[in-house]
């Protein structure tokens, strides 16, 4: 009887045994695993150079609206297909899945206003810091933005609302000279730094959240005291 209770407590003990193992031996695999996923995504570093060639970007817009699946229509416009500048940010802002901030002295190009548009109707949460004077200038894409439901503030400083950056996801960073107009993309010599980097990030957050507090419409003050 003791040899067989002794038998029992052995087989107990080795069955223990080769779970744990076998436990120890998965997780220790998943760990490997996500380390190498880890590896092999790296964060996002890329610079952009404008002034960006003349380009058909309608694919990367089409392609984003469609229905997963779908298939890609042709493009019937004359310009030349291809990657360039603007495609490249084009294609950072629409990987937004739940967030974009967006703090911009100047809004003109169509382009990114449908971009941004897309993701609105996608169900991504945007919003919009511009300077109150270049806001109304014609050609300039702020309004068309608020007539989508896109929250917009603006200043109401004598300076301007400078800034020139937007945030996906609150995780990747796109900053840099560009204003978001046809003619600084189309002419100009500027620079956009993409990034993921979770210490710059907050720091463009935090500035991104005091200027809308800041700016919230509560507090315009559209008429001076020694006005009334």
């Amino acid at each position: 009887m003791w040899a067989a209770g002794a038998a029992r407590r052995a087989g107990l003990g080795l069955g223990l045994g080769l779970g744990l193992g076998l436990g120890l031996g998965l997780g220790l695999a998943a760990a490997l695993a996500l380390a190498a996923w880890r590896r092999q995504r790296r964060p996002v570093r890329e610079v952009l150079f404008f002034p960006s060639r003349p380009s058909c970007t309608e694919a990367v817009l089409v392609e984003a609206a469609a229905e997963p699946g779908a298939a890609a229509r042709p493009c019937p416009c004359p310009l030349p297909q291809g990657d360039c500048p603007l495609s490249r940010l084009l294609r950072r802002l629409l990987s937004a899945r739940r967030s974009l901030e967006i703090c911009l002295f100047a809004f003109s190009c169509p382009q990114l206003s449908r971009a941004v548009q897309l993701l609105h109707r996608r169900g991504v949460c945007v919003r919009i810091v511009t300077d109150a004077q270049y806001m109304g200038i014609r050609g300039s894409q702020i309004g068309l933005l608020r007539h989508a439901g896109i929250q917009v503030r603006h200043d109401q400083e004598d300076g301007y609302m400078h800034h020139k950056f937007a945030i996906v996801d609150r995780r990747m960073l796109i900053t840099g000279s560009l204003n978001w107009t046809t003619q600084a993309i189309q002419n100009n010599r500027e620079n956009v730094l993409v990034m993921e980097d979770a210490e710059y990030v907050k720091l463009f957050l935090d500035e991104f959240e005091r200027i809308w507090e800041e700016y919230n419409p509560i507090s315009y003050k559209f008429f001076s005291k020694d006005s009334k």
